[in-house]
C-alpha cells in the first residue's frame, strides 16, 4: 500500500508514473487497472473548471426566478447549478480546510453547495453540528459552531460557489428540551410530527431566526441577506403523508401519545367543520363503498419464490390459500428473499381485507405487501399498491387481519408478496383469504367527530381514506404557509424557497409545493439496502443489485431518473438536490454523463450530487470513504469537467417538443402518485422521455374537467438516443460542442455526433466516453477538446461477495482508488491535424499520444501509453 506521504507527493508531482499500475506492487493493482488520486487541479488545465464561476458568488446579483428559470438579478442572465452537498462535519471545518474545500469544489465545476444536516444529533460532540458539544440542547444554536459555518459560506462565496441553506433536516428534540419521554418513540428526526406538533413548529421558526439573521462576520451579511445564498429549503425529505414511494398516510396511527392525540384532535376538528353532522359523515363514507366478498385471485394465481443474487428461498404450495416458505442463508435484506402470489386482479381505489393464519420456526418478522406483478418494478422497489405491513410471527399459530385501500394500479396485474429475507428459517401460512371490502370500514357506532372520538383510519372505505388524505394535505398546506410567511414577512428572507422534495408524500407534493418558487426532487440509483425489518443504517451489512440504470431505460419507465422527470412543474425551475449511484457499484460511471446530458434535454436548472466527503483535507489517503463519496471516486469526479460544462452551459439543447400533464381535482380519486397519472393517460404509449420536455401543471383543474396530457410540438428523437449492442444498451448524446457514449461499449463501434468510439472487449464491457469543446465551439473546429474515458473504479483491496452485491466491511486497504482502462480507438471530427496529450490527475499534460488525421477526423488509441482517464486534443 502506498503511504499517505507518497500519495501526496504523487498528486503534487503529477508524474506519469503516478497514474501507472507500476507505481504499486504488482499484487495491489489488477491487470488493466491504474491508480487515480484526488487532489488540486493545475490552474487553467483542461480539468480545472473553476473558470466557469463568477467570483465572488452574488457579484451579479441575487438568484431569482424569472420566466420559469433561475437568473442573477443584476444582469438577468440564466444560471444553472451543478452542486454538491456538505453534510454535518463537512460544513464545520477550520478556515484553511474551508479554503481548500472551496477551491477544489470550484475546480470540479461546482457552483452551489447544499449545507445539509447542520442540525444533526450524531456529530454534536465531534463539532459537526450547530449544537453545543457535550449538551443535549437542541434549541439554542452554539455561536462557536455558527462561526465555523459562516467561515465555510465565506470561502465558498469567494470561489464563486453559492449556498443552499437547509433548515430542518435531522434535528431531534430530547427530553432535555422539555418534551415528554415518548419523544424518543417518534419517527426518526421527528419527521411527519414536525408538520403539526405546535411546539416543534414554533421551535423550527426560532431555529430559522437564529440561523438566518445572525450577521456573518466574514461576509458582512446575514444568510437571509447574502446574495451568495441562492435558495432556502424548509424541511428535507419529509411529508406528513410519508416517505417518497411508500403507501402514503400509512403509519401515523402508531405515533405515541400525546402526539397521536394531537393529530387525532386535528382530524376530528377537520371532519366536524367539513360535515354538518355525524349522520352526513356516515353517509359520505358509505358512498361507493367497495362491495364485500369478491376475490381478486385468478385461475393463474400461484405462489412463486423470488430471490435476488446471493439469496435463496424455497416455496411449497398446493393452493393459493396456503404456502410453506423456507428462507436459506443470504444477505439478510427483507426485499431480497420473498415469496409471492401472482396474477391478482386488484381494482384501483378499492378496499380489501386480507386474513390468514401464520407461524414460523422462531420468533421473527415478515413483511406483507402488494405490488406490481412483474420481475422488474417500474417504480422504486418500496412502492406498493396499498399494503405494506410488518407482522411478528412466532412458533405458535396466530391470526392476522389487514385492511388496505389500493392505489397505483396500472399496466400490469398485482401480486401479494411475503418479504422474508430478514432471517433464515421456515414460515407457514394457511387459510389465506383476500377479499374486497371491509365489514368494519366507515363510521362505526359511537364514533363522532364532534365528540373527537373518530380514530386515525386503518380500516377505511375509499371515501373515508380520501378524506383522510385530503386532511393531511391541508395540514401540510397550513404548515408551509406559516413557515413561508415567517421567513418572508418576519425574517426578510428574499431567496427562492422550497418546502421539501416533490416526490415525498406522493401526488400531494403538487399541492404542498405550489407556493414554492422552484421544485426539488431526490433520486438514488440502487441505494444500499440494509438488513432487518426497519432498514437500520449499517455500513457493513448492506447490499445493492449492482446493475446499470441504463438497463431500465425504456418507453414507459426510465429508471429513477425518469421518475423525477415526471415531477417537473410547469413554469418553475427544477432541481434535484440529491443524486447518486452509491458505491460500491460497477456502473457508477454512467451517473455524471447521463445526468448532465439528460438534464440538458429536459432543460432542468440544478443538479446536486450527494455527498462531498473530506474534499478539503490537507492530508488524506485518498480512498473512497462512504457510499456517497463523490470527489474521491475516480469515475464520478473524473467525469466532472465534462458534465459540469455540458450541463451548466446547456451544451445539450432542450427537446423542442413538450408534454404537459393537467390534473383534475380532487386528484385522490384517480391516483396517489404523479407517475401513475402519466401512465394511465398514455396507456400503451411511449411517455416521451427522450423526445419531449416533461412537466406537470400544478394549477388543478375543476372536477368537471378530466385529467389529460397536452402535447406541443412533434415528439421525435433529437440529441439523445438509445442503441442496442450485442452486449447491452448504449446511451448516445450529441450536440456540436459535446458528445458522449455510455453503456456496453466493449466489442462495438459507436457514433455520437462528431465522436466515434471503437472499444475492445474488456472487463464488463461497460464504460463511458465523453468529448467536450473547452471553448464551446463545434468539436470539429475547437482549439481545445477534452476527452474522458472511464469504466469501473473502486478502492484498492476491495473484496466483493460472490454475488457481487456488496463489499461488506472490506472497502479496501487505503490509498487512492483504482480505475479500469478503457481500451479503444477514439475518433473526433476535426478541421485539421491535432496533437493529443494524456493528462495526469491534476490536469497537467504528460506525454503526447500518437494521433493520426484522416477523413476529417483525429484518431488515437487508449490501449497503450500512460494509463489515464483524460486526453486533451490541441492544434498542431
Amino acid at each position: 500500500m502506498k503511504s499517505p506521504r507518497l500519495f501526496l507527493a504523487c498528486v503534487a508531482a503529477s508524474a506519469v508514473a503516478c497514474v501507472a499500475p507500476s507505481s504499486f506492487a504488482s499484487d495491489a493493482i489488477p491487470p488493466g487497472w491504474f491508480v487515480w488520486p484526488f487532489g488540486d487541479m493545475q490552474p487553467g488545465s483542461a480539468l480545472d473548471t473553476s473558470g466557469l464561476n463568477h467570483k465572488p458568488a452574488g457579484s451579479r446579483g441575487s438568484v431569482v426566478v424569472r420566466d420559469g428559470v433561475f437568473v442573477t438579478s443584476g444582469d438577468g442572465q440564466r444560471i444553472r447549478f451543478w452542486g454538491c452537498n456538505l453534510s454535518s462535519n463537512e460544513a464545520f471545518v477550520d478556515g484553511a480546510t474551508a479554503d481548500r474545500l472551496a477551491r477544489r469544489l470550484a475546480q470540479g465545476g461546482v457552483n452551489i453547495a447544499r449545507l445539509h444536516h447542520l442540525d444533526n444529533p450524531w456529530s454534536v460532540d465531534s463539532e459537526g453540528s450547530l449544537w453545543k458539544p457535550g449538551t443535549q440542547d437542541r434549541i439554542h444554536i452554539d455561536p462557536a459552531q455558527l462561526d465555523k459555518l459562516h467561515r465555510v459560506v465565506a470561502a465558498l462565496k469567494a470561489e464563486g460557489i453559492y449556498s443552499n441553506v437547509n433548515l430542518k433536516v435531522s434535528r431531534t428534540h430530547t427530553v432535555e428540551d422539555g418534551f415528554p419521554e415518548t419523544i424518543n418513540q417518534t419517527p426518526g428526526f421527528q419527521k411527519r410530527l414536525d408538520y403539526f406538533q405546535r411546539r416543534i413548529v414554533d421551535l423550527q421558526k426560532d431555529y430559522a431566526r437564529q440561523l438566518l439573521t445572525a450577521k456573518n462576520p466574514y461576509t458582512g451579511y446575514s444568510l437571509a441577506d447574502d446574495p451568495a445564498v441562492a435558495v432556502i429549503e424548509i424541511n428535507n425529505e419529509n411529508s406528513l403523508l410519508g416517505m417518497r414511494t411508500r403507501d402514503i398516510a400509512d403509519g401515523l396511527e402508531s405515533l405515541p401519545e400525546p402526539f397521536k392525540g394531537e393529530l387525532t384532535a386535528l382530524w376530528n376538528a377537520w371532519l366536524a367543520e367539513r360535515y354538518p353532522s355525524d349522520e352526513a359523515l356516515a353517509k359520505a363514507w358509505s358512498r361507493n363503498a367497495t362491495p364485500l366478498g369478491e376475490s381478486p385471485l385468478t385461475p393463474a394465481s400461484r405462489w412463486f419464490p423470488d430471490a435476488e443474487p446471493g439469496n435463496e428461498v424455497l416455496v411449497s404450495s398446493r393452493s393459493p390459500d396456503a404456502v410453506h416458505i423456507t428462507v436459506k442463508p443470504g444477505d439478510g435484506v427483507r426485499l431480497r428473499s420473498s415469496a409471492y402470489l401472482n396474477s391478482l386482479r386488484l381494482v384501483d381505489q378499492a378496499t380489501y381485507t386480507l386474513t390468514f393464519r401464520a407461524k414460523a420456526d422462531k420468533v421473527r418478522p415478515i413483511e406483507v405487501a402488494t405490488s406490481r406483478d412483474e420481475p422488474l418494478w417500474r417504480t422504486d422497489k418500496w412502492r406498493t399498491r396499498g399494503l405494506r405491513s410488518v407482522v411478528q410471527l412466532s412458533p405458535e399459530w396466530q391470526e392476522f387481519r389487514l385492511v388496505f385501500t389500493t392505489h397505483s394500479i396500472v399496466d400490469v396485474q398485482s401480486r401479494l408478496a411475503i418479504l422474508a429475507g430478514h432471517a433464515t428459517g421456515e414460515i407457514w401460512i394457511e387459510n389465506l383469504k383476500l377479499e374486497s371490502g371491509s365489514a368494519s370500514a366507515g363510521l362505526r357506532p359511537g364514533q363522532s367527530a364532534r365528540a373527537g372520538t373518530i380514530p386515525i383510519p386503518t380500516d377505511a372505505t375509499p371515501a373515508q381514506w380520501n378524506d383522510y388524505l385530503q386532511f393531511l394535505v391541508e395540514v401540510e398546506e397550513s404548515y408551509v404557509a406559516e413557515i413561508r410567511s415567517y421567513l418572508r414577512d418576519e425574517l426578510g428572507v428574499k431567496q427562492p424557497i422550497v418546502c421539501t422534495q416533490a416526490n415525498y408524500g406522493g401526488i400531494a407534493g403538487l399541492v404542498r409545493e405550489k407556493p414554492s418558487e422552484f421544485i426539488d426532487a431526490h433520486s438514488y440509483w440502487q441505494h444500499p439496502d440494509f438488513a432487518g425489518p426497519s432498514s437500520v443504517w449499517n455500513t457493513t451489512n448492506y447490499t445493492i443489485n449492482n446493475t446499470p440504470e441504463l438497463a431500465e431505460f425504456s418507453a414507459r419507465w426510465f429508471g429513477e431518473l425518469g421518475g423525477i422527470a415526471l415531477l417537473r412543474v410547469s413554469g418553475k425551475p427544477f432541481s434535484a438536490t440529491e443524486l447518486d449511484h452509491p458505491a460500491p457499484s460497477d456502473y457508477a460511471v454512467e451517473m455524471y454523463p447521463v445526468l448532465a446530458t439528460y438534464g440538458g434535454l429536459q432543460d432542468w436548472d440544478a443538479l446536486y450530487t450527494f455527498d462531498s466527503v473530506a474534499a478539503g483535507l490537507e492530508h488524506d489517503d485518498g480512498s473512497i470513504r462512504t457510499f456517497f463519496d463523490q470527489s474521491h471516486h475516480p469515475v464520478k469526479w473524473g467525469f466532472g469537467p465534462f458534465a459540469t460544462r455540458v450541463f451548466r452551459h446547456g451544451l445539450i439543447p432542450p427537446a423542442p417538443a413538450k408534454r404537459e400533464l393537467f390534473v383534475s381535482a380532487p386528484f385522490w380519486e384517480e391516483a396517489n402518485h404523479v407517475d401513475v397519472l402519466w401512465l394511465k393517460h398514455q396507456m400503451g404509449q411511449d411517455l416521451g422521455f427522450l423526445t419531449d420536455r416533461l412537466m406537470v401543471n400544478d394549477n388543478l383543474l375543476p372536477s368537471d374537467q378530466p385529467t389529460h396530457i397536452k402535447r406541443t410540438g412533434e415528439s421525435k428523437i433529437t440529441s439523445i438516443r438509445l442503441q442496442q449492442t450485442r452486449r447491452g444498451p448504449v446511451y448516445l448524446a450529441a450536440s456540436q460542442p459535446a458528445a458522449s457514449v455510455v453503456g456496453y461499449l466493449g466489442g462495438s463501434e459507436l457514433h455520437a455526433g462528431d465522436l466515434t468510439v471503437a472499444a475492445d472487449v474488456f472487463g464488463l464491457n461497460f464504460a463511458a466516453v465523453g468529448a467536450v469543446a473547452l471553448d464551446e465551439k463545434p468539436l470539429k473546429n475547437s482549439a481545445r477538446v477534452l476527452v474522458t474515458l472511464a469504466a469501473r473504479a473502486e478502492n484498492q483491496g476491495s473484496v466483493w461477495n460472490a454475488a457481487r452485491t456488496s463489499v461488506g466491511d472490506v472497502w479496501g486497504k487505503g490509498g487512492p482508488p483504482i480505475a479500469e482502462r478503457v481500451p479503444a480507438t477514439v475518433r473526433v471530427k476535426s478541421d485539421g491535424p491535432r496533437r493529443v496529450f494524456a493528462l495526469a490527475p491534476d490536469g497537467s499534460r504528460t506525454v503526447e499520444v500518437n494521433a493520426t488525421f484522416a477523413d476529417g477526423a483525429v484518431s488515437f488509441s487508449t490501449r497503450e501509453g500512460p494509463a489515464t482517464l483524460h486526453y486533451e486534443i490541441l492544434p498542431r
